[in-house]
């Protein structure tokens, strides 16, 4: 069964389609590079792999000419320090520069000794926008929120990356105003900051909630709401993150509201959220494919999830193929 697991796992990170993976050894040579990240590099992996990525992206200096290092996975290697979202500008061969959150983490040998270096590779060139469309007081606000969120329970924070990053492409693929898209996105991040009130052994219980454990869980978009709404600017954003559970057909929490009464951007994100739940690594479940995650959602368009956002939405995810080049949040 562990290795199972393990075997997942890998395929996981190999075929992602948010994070980019690069695995470089002692040498500074690309050991490994999965499909997520040669997507948003626009390489192929026969062009990176065994080669120098300070040849490739450095002109083989492993620092700058001031003394720091030229970013956080060569450092991590030279030095031992693993480094977590970090913002980083990569200037890219022959294209233009990104941003990209980077994390990284050091493997040693049996004798402890540094052997390989991962990097974690998240593009947030769009998220810089959205970013500059707010001001620094909300800015840090937002900030405040994603930290909570990740030191109450990390799977929330990750799933609130990848649902903000979904909802982000999904708006943009529907070619709504900016303002929506950029509203959309703090929708994605926040949706779930009411589980800041919730106990951790709720959050990260291994096994099937009991029906009172589920009611607790099922106060946490109101409790969201509630949060938001203390700020004046956010009073458009809290009703979105208060019905996010909402059912097309009236059926959902904590209003009842059905159709097109729920507001659009929360019936954008209830889609989101549910198929990121459904392709996830969760403790408790394997997760589905990218395909059987689809079919459900056309199975429950009407239902649970508006009809013709369900239709888009599977375009959407379709015609992507796995080339998202998103999953990024406001950095900490």
């Amino acid at each position: 069964m562990k290795k199972d697991v393990r075997y997942r796992v890998a395929e996981i990170i190999e075929k992602g389609l948010l994070h980019g993976v690069l695995v470089i050894n002692n040498e500074f040579e690309s050991v490994f590079i999965n499909d997520a990240l040669c997507n948003m590099w626009h390489i192929s992996e026969e062009e990176f792999i065994n080669k120098s990525i300070l040849d490739i992206f450095y002109n083989g200096n492993k620092k700058k000419s001031c003394g720091s290092y030229q970013g956080p996975l060569i450092e991590t290697m030279d030095t031992g320090e693993e480094f977590s979202s970090c913002e980083v500008y990569l200037n890219m061969p022959n294209q233009e520069g990104k941003w990209f959150l980077v994390s990284t983490f050091l493997l040693r040998d049996e004798n402890g000794l540094p052997e390989f270096a991962v990097g974690n590779y998240i593009m947030i060139d769009k998220f810089k926008m959205f970013e500059n469309k707010l001001n620094v007081v909300n800015m840090n606000i937002i900030k405040a929120f994603c930290k909570a969120i990740g030191v109450r329970d990390l799977y929330t924070m990750q799933h609130s990356e990848n649902v903000a990053a979904l909802i982000v492409g999904l708006t943009e693929y529907m070619k709504l105003s900016a303002s929506e898209v950029t509203m959309a996105y703090l929708a994605g991040i926040v949706h779930d900051v009411g589980k800041i009130g919730i106990s951790e052994e709720i959050l990260n219980k291994p096994s099937r909630l009991t029906d009172v454990e589920y009611e607790v869980i099922k106060r946490h978009p109101s409790k969201g709401a509630d949060i938001l709404k203390e700020v004046e600017e956010f009073a458009t954003l809290a009703e979105i993150v208060r019905h996010h559970h909402e059912r097309y057909d009236g059926k959902g929490y904590p209003s009842g509201l059905q159709g097109e009464n729920i507001p659009w951007i929360s019936r954008m994100l209830t889609i989101c959220d549910a198929y990121d739940a459904m392709t996830s690594l969760r403790c408790y479940c394997e997760p589905h494919s990218v395909e059987e995650a689809l079919i459900e959602i056309e199975n429950c368009a009407g239902k649970q999830f508006d009809p013709g956002i369900s239709n888009v939405f599977i375009d959407f995810i379709r015609e992507c193929n796995g080339d998202l080049g998103l999953n990024a949040v406001i950095s900490t």
